[in-house]
């Protein structure tokens, strides 16, 4: 190995190959391979350890060597990290392989492996990021001008960038992110385009120019790219979520809730898969899809009071008070000492009216739970607006 300084960490959960693939790597010359048994693990190294180099299993416990790559991507500190993916042979089809590439993986180990095999991949690896090294420095500079608002000199780093890798769609792709932060969205189009020329499959050159089109107002022509983006890579998540945001606007209700589940299948429960597709319609202002998201939720998980408890939000939201009451009763039902339920329940009977009734089950969550400031809160505000008490 020509870096002999260079610090590995290597993340496998079989322990007998995690300590074959560190003799490996010791055996190449690296004076330091530290070694994790997860991806919790893992980001808990890189956290408290520079690390230069990054070797992963794909079929991690819990979190996957994919949400590996995608945290060490979005942390500004590590994103530059070179990394590799283990993965069995076979285990791993187009769309994986498309997802990982949106990551700006560095490269694929298929097991078994030998030592050479192994050595020539990690090479061709480090190789490519120290190629690359002077380009990737540009840009970041770009960045850091953008931060000041030296608007010139960011540019100047941009096109110094393209000049020196005109054939890297990820030099295009920045570029075009760069020139957005910039506000000039001509030339970040014309970036995402000269990405999607050097390679056709760049799904984040498209969905950079549906975003740029979607700014000037042309709905439809951005969503023919988001649907593309999402064509060449499938399992992205955020552009899944983006995709369903599309489908609501357009009003293709069953599409979108699709592309949301579709966008949720790292959650394997039914419920809890579910149940975060309710929380993103919740937060799109779509209580009524919701409503019928916590409804699967509850089918799967029929003790679960969080979950009636967010149901009897959505039905509130939409002024389905008679619903959200009997929503609120049968969570009791299941937890009869839970103050929550109780206040949520007394919220709801205020909103339709009954604030003599809503006034009893504030009284008892705070029975139940004497300092509950919400609750204090609204017994008084009801007791003032039922005549109890005075103003």
């Amino acid at each position: 190995m020509e870096a002999p300084n260079l610090r590995i960490l290597l993340v496998e959960d079989q322990g007998e190959l995690r300590r074959t693939f560190v003799a490996m790597l010791k055996r190449m010359g690296a004076a330091v391979v530290h070694n994790a048994p997860s991806g919790e693990e893992a980001l808990e190294t890189i956290s408290q350890t520079p690390i230069d180099f990054i070797i992963s299993e794909w079929s991690l416990p819990e979190m996957s060597g994919m949400d590996l790559l995608r945290e060490v991507r979005k942390n500004t500190i590590t994103s530059g990290i070179p990394f590799i993916m283990l993965s069995n042979q076979g285990e791993l089809g187009e769309d994986e392989i498309a997802e990982t590439s949106d990551y700006d993986v560095d490269g694929h180990l298929l097991k078994p492996l030998n030592h050479k095999r192994f050595e020539s991949q990690v090479k061709e690896s480090l190789e490519k990021r120290a190629d690359f090294m002077e380009t990737s420095v540009r840009l970041a500079r770009a960045a850091a001008f953008i931060d000041i608002g030296a608007a010139k000199e960011a540019e100047a780093e941009i096109t110094s960038a393209q000049e020196e890798k005109p054939e890297s769609s990820r030099v295009w792709v920045e570029s075009g992110q760069l020139f957005e932060a910039l506000g000039d969205d001509t030339k970040a189009k014309k970036s995402y385009v000269q990405a999607t020329e050097v390679d056709e499959d760049c799904a984040k050159a498209y969905e950079g120019m549906s975003n740029i089109l979607t700014k000037e107002g042309k709905s439809n022509e951005a969503f023919k790219l988001l649907q593309k983006a999402v064509k060449i890579s499938p399992r992205n998540r955020d552009r899944q979520l983006k995709m369903t945001r599309h489908l609501l606007d357009s009003g293709d209700e069953e599409a979108a809730r699709e592309a949301l589940h579709k966008a949720l299948e790292y959650e394997t429960d039914p419920a809890a898969r579910s149940a975060a597709a309710a929380e993103f319609f919740m937060e799109s202002g779509r209580a009524d899809l919701a409503e019928a998201e916590y409804a699967f939720a509850l089918e799967a998980d029929p003790e679960n009071v969080h979950y009636f408890n967010r149901l009897g939000l959505a039905f509130r939201r939409q002024k389905k008070f008679r619903e959200a009451i009997e929503n609120y009763r049968k969570a009791n039902a299941i937890a009869p000492d839970d103050a929550v339920v109780f206040y949520n329940m007394a919220i709801a009977l205020a909103e339709s009216g009954d604030f003599n009734q809503a006034i009893g089950s504030l009284r008892r969550a705070l029975v139940l739970q004497p300092k509950f400031p919400q609750a204090e809160q609204a017994l008084k505000n009801l007791q003032v607006k039922a005549g109890q008490v005075p103003a």
